[in-house]
């Protein structure tokens, strides 16, 4: 466990992020480095009441494929047939008409918003910082 309560662990995390650490590794050659330090951090941090949000759609494009290629197989099996695979799904897709194309965009796009209308998730507050970092003085 950590020796640090919640808050303070929040605290160090949205003090030291971003360029500020994006700019001290550039800083640093490769290798290894010993640290021990103190640190002072010092100002407001603001954690906002937990809300509701409609999610983006959470149906990833390609476990859609997956799922597909998946059940062709299995339906094809039953059939006692050989379903398609993902270098037979590539090859037709290069020569696929335009419309049919854009017909199955038009639905996935209807089925995604249908299901990001339905997702509705309890999210976290936002948390913001006004915080100063600096070294800790001796004493």
């Amino acid at each position: 466990m950590s020796a640090f309560s919640d808050i303070e662990l929040l605290s160090i995390t949205k003090a030291v992020k971003g360029k500020v650490v994006k700019t001290a590794r550039d800083g640093l050659e490769p290798g290894e480095y010993q640290v021990e330090f103190d640190a002072r951090i010092s100002g407001v941090v603001r954690v906002g009441q937990d809300y509701e949000a409609r999610v983006p759609n959470k149906a990833k494009p390609w476990n859609i494929i997956a799922t597909l290629l998946e059940e062709n197989a299995k339906l094809a099996a039953a059939a006692g047939e050989v379903g398609i695979d993902l270098d037979k799904l590539v090859k037709m897709a290069e020569t696929v008409d335009p419309e049919m194309a854009e017909k199955a965009k038009k639905q996935a796009e209807e089925k995604a918003a249908a299901l990001k209308q339905a997702t509705v998730s309890l999210c976290k507050g936002k948390v913001t910082a006004d915080l100063k970092v600096e070294p800790a003085t001796p004493g």
